[in-house]
């Protein structure tokens, strides 16, 4: 039986992990474009009809926003991982 962490299986699978998280934010953000420009597309349709108050205006510009941060939030919740994965395997001794 086996204690000891094999360092070259966890840095190849710390690698597999961090390119399979960037391929599915990719592809989710990429499936999630076609919904968001329905909504814009919507959003400027009840601008010119003057059916939108402000405050509606700046919630759905927040959440425009929130969705151009996919690729951020992504990148930075794989920073975090391989980090927190790092000190893991520190402390395991390898």
């Amino acid at each position: 039986m086996r204690n000891q962490v094999d360092n070259e299986s966890g840095i190849a699978y710390g690698f597999f992990a961090a390119v399979v998280f960037i391929v599915i934010a990719a592809m989710v953000y990429a499936v999630l474009t076609p919904i968001m420009n329905g909504f814009v597309t919507e959003h400027n349709r009840l601008i010119n009809d003057d059916m939108l108050s402000v405050q509606t205006k700046a919630a759905f510009q927040w959440n425009l926003n929130a969705f151009f941060l996919i690729p951020v939030f992504a990148l930075v919740g794989i920073l975090l991982w391989s980090v927190v994965r790092a000190l893991e395997q520190k402390r395991l001794g390898g």
